[in-house]
């Protein structure tokens, strides 16, 4: 079976990081030959260093990776064709797509939507448009966290592999060692962030800073960066580093220890989410990793002028509370984080206090979703169930 899917790039990296870790999920675990269309080869190559910007067309890791502009054409049929996030077709593609169904064997037409536990997703997952020129059907995919939806990428050993990182002391000091941090399994807590920008970061690191635990703050070069060196101008040690911070560079204050980490591929990430005690994670892609860790995390959803992000994380934290009831202080460091204004030390001083408890209340929760099977299962179960006739 081939596959193509298509992504945008538009200012972050969770579109692409959702339809890469799906390409290669498809083509490893069910021998879909499979061909990523992707708009931005340079931002790609921030998850896929290994990727050359410059190439239209390059194998990379069992996929066939095309560089999409405006004039381009399908090399080759396809039996399924997914849109991530509403980027849209151009009219020489959909035409070969009509040319394909005249001739007896019309592509299935996945529009990926973005991920959401909001009530009406469930309604609106698998249905169908039709296109007005030409008559082909294009089906809607909303993943989300129930059975009755599209469901979450979660590859097939991947809470296997979680598993036996958690276990393994060794696995962990070489993952700390590989990024240059062989004193990391020195710290009783190592909070990752990862996030936007975010005017609460402030009051987080004084937290952290006045805590009795001493703390490693792991911050992977993003858009969190100039919130960290305000912090840190603001303390009057920004003399330590390098002005502004670069990869690498690690700073001391009272009890908080940060270090700058590059940008990190899928299983570094991945890594990085599973050794840590809480995660700060932004946007879709990390959202759910960090979920598959299993341990204690803040997402900062993507924001919204309307502040509809705002009912999507509270119908989200609703969904969670479902299956084992969170600690209040995790509801409160959750708002708080997503009003992206001065919280207070004390609501992080708390969150602290109660990681341990937040750990065993999210197990629930993460059963719940284990049960379930994976998006690209139920795809894979849906083209089973709708091939042409």
């Amino acid at each position: 079976m081939r596959c193509a899917i298509f992504c945008n790039i538009i200012d972050n990296f969770g579109d692409i990081g959702v339809c890469w870790r799906l390409a290669r999920q498809l083509a490893a675990e069910y021998q879909l030959t499979v061909s990523l269309f992707v708009d931005d080869l340079t931002s790609f190559a921030m998850l896929a260093p290994q990727l050359q910007p410059d190439l239209p067309i390059q194998q990379l890791e069992q996929i066939t990776v095309h560089h999409w502009h405006d004039t381009i054409c399908f090399d080759q049929s396809y039996d399924l064709i997914i849109e991530g996030f509403g980027c849209r077709l151009e009219a020489q593609l959909i035409e070969q797509m009509q040319q394909q169904a005249q001739a007896g064997k019309p592509p299935a037409w996945i529009n990926l939507e973005y991920m959401s536990a909001e009530d009406w997703v469930m309604d609106c997952h698998g249905m169908v448009s039709i296109h007005p020129a030409t008559g082909l059907k294009q089906t809607f995919w909303f993943p989300s966290t129930t059975e009755q939806s599209g469901g979450l990428i979660r590859e097939q050993y991947l809470l296997a592999r979680r598993d036996q990182f958690q276990q393994d002391s060794q696995q962990q000091a070489e993952f700390w060692q590989s990024l240059g941090l062989p004193h990391a399994m020195q710290f009783s807590r190592k909070i990752s962030l990862f996030s936007y920008e975010n005017n609460a970061i402030a009051d987080l690191m004084t937290a952290l800073a006045e805590d009795s635990t001493a703390t490693l703050l792991l911050v992977p070069y993003s858009k969190s960066i100039p919130d960290v060196e305000l912090w840190l101008q603001q303390q009057a040690v920004f003399r330590q580093v390098r002005q502004p911070l670069q990869v690498g560079d690690q700073v001391n204050y009272n009890k908080l220890t940060i270090a700058v980490l590059p940008f990190l591929s899928h299983r570094q990430y991945d890594q990085l989410l599973w050794a840590c005690n809480l995660n700060f994670i932004r946007g879709e892609d990390s959202c759910v990793r960090a979920q598959w860790a299993g341990r204690p995390f803040i997402w900062h959803v993507y924001p919204q002028d309307d502040n509809a992000h705002l009912i999507k994380l509270q119908a989200w934290m609703d969904q969670v509370d479902q299956h084992g009831t969170m600690a209040s202080s995790w509801h409160v460091a959750m708002q708080a984080w997503n009003d992206n204004a001065s919280s207070s030390p004390a609501v992080w001083q708390q969150l602290m206090a109660d990681l341990t408890l937040c750990t065993t209340q999210l197990a629930g929760w993460l059963n719940y979703l284990a049960d379930q099977s994976d998006l690209a299962a139920r795809l894979m179960h849906w083209m089973a169930q709708n091939k042409p006739h």
